[in-house]
C-alpha cells in the first residue's frame, strides 16, 4: 500500500473545522473517485456518475449527452404565480387543494 505526506494530501484537499460538526472537508481542488456525500457549493467539470438528491442551484451543461433544460410543470408554475401574488386567500386556497 502507498503512502502519502500530509504535505501532499493537502495539496489535494483543504479542510475546514466547525464547532457544530468539527472537521469537514472544504475544498476539493483536485479530481474525485468514488463517492461524495453531500456537496454544499459548487461542481465544476464533469460528474462521471450519478446524483442521487437535489440540485439547489443551476445546472450548465449536458446530462447524458442532452443540453439540460428547465421545464416548469403546470402544477409548479401554478404555484409560483399564485405565491409571487401574495394573494393569502389564493394560497391559502392551494394549500388547501395540496391537503386533499
Amino acid at each position: 500500500m502507498k503512502e502519502i505526506t500530509l504535505e501532499e494530501a493537502l495539496k489535494l484537499v483543504r479542510f475546514k473545522y466547525s464547532d457544530y460538526i468539527g472537521w469537514q472537508v472544504c475544498d476539493v481542488p483536485s479530481l474525485v473517485h468514488g463517492d461524495v456525500l453531500g456537496v454544499k457549493g459548487n461542481v465544476f467539470n464533469d460528474v462521471g456518475g450519478n446524483i442521487y438528491g437535489k440540485v439547489g442551484g443551476n445546472v450548465k451543461g449536458r446530462i447524458n449527452g442532452r443540453v439540460w433544460r428547465f421545464v416548469e410543470t403546470p402544477k409548479d408554475k401554478l404555484q409560483r404565480l399564485i405565491t409571487e401574488s401574495g394573494d393569502q386567500e389564493l394560497i391559502d386556497t392551494f394549500n388547501q387543494m395540496e391537503d386533499n
